[in-house]
């Protein structure tokens, strides 16, 4: 039986012991994108129309279906988008149970743990930072190596960035890095490109749980980073 806060500790034991992974969360965004549902995200879109949209689209299904025993696949559970949705995820996915979590893991109930007591390991590793053009790194409570700016609709924009990485892993023989991507669907991309080139660093998509630092007043976009009761609150469930 899966538990959402043991879930996240599993993975905070793996960054105090430095042992490789890679978490990659589909929330319903990203599901839609996959199911072929057009979005228009302030920080993204997919029209399912534009061809150049479908590529997207084709690279976040590889995401979605690549696996590995260190390739975590987060998926929004029955609460968040519906049984119906949750099985579809499921059996789209094709991922094995034990490599399944939720695409909330990081938030909601969980929130304030993950930052107390899981972003502090990030200063442990070497850091390499994947984020918005406007972010400032001043606040972050660990150093930052390199950071590799995106725009919005980052996956379209900024797609050669995942060769650009990919490349680098390879050519400077990263090994024990920590690479915190904080974009979006791109983000999904690009945790899947990187481990396929090396599993031997972390790949950590840490989505908008950052933003406050990242962003100050302008980061607080999110419902659980207001910290409404709700979110605060919210556990989220598998079955």
């Amino acid at each position: 039986m899966k538990d959402f806060r043991a879930d996240l500790v599993r993975m905070q034991l793996k960054l105090n012991r430095r042992q490789p992974f890679a978490f990659s969360r589909f929330g319903e965004g990203e599901l839609q994108i996959l199911a072929g549902e057009p979005r228009n995200h302030p920080e993204y879109r997919f029209d399912p129309s534009d061809s150049g949209c479908v590529f997207l689209r084709e690279r976040l299904l590889e995401a979605f279906r690549y696996r590995s025993e260190s390739y975590y696949v987060g998926i929004s559970c029955p609460h968040c988008v519906g049984q119906s949705r949750f099985d579809w995820a499921k059996q789209t996915c094709g991922q094995p149970e034990e490599q399944l979590t939720w695409a909330t893991l990081l938030v909601n109930s969980n929130y304030a743990y993950f930052m107390e007591h899981v972003v502090p390991l990030f200063a442990n590793y070497t850091v390499f930072l994947i984020c918005h053009t406007s972010a400032m790194l001043a606040k972050l409570p660990f150093p930052v190596v390199r950071a590799f700016r995106v725009e919005k609709n980052a996956w379209r924009t900024n797609f050669n960035l995942a060769h650009q990485l990919t490349e680098l892993v390879a050519r400077e023989r990263i090994k024990g890095a920590l690479f915190v991507l904080c974009a979006g669907p791109f983000a999904n991309i690009l945790a899947h490109k990187l481990h396929g080139r090396s599993n031997e660093n972390t790949y950590f998509d840490a989505g908008s749980t950052l933003d406050p630092l990242l962003f100050g007043d302008k980061g607080m976009t999110r419902r659980y980073l207001r910290r409404e009761r709700r979110f605060v609150n919210q556990a989220c469930t598998w079955n």
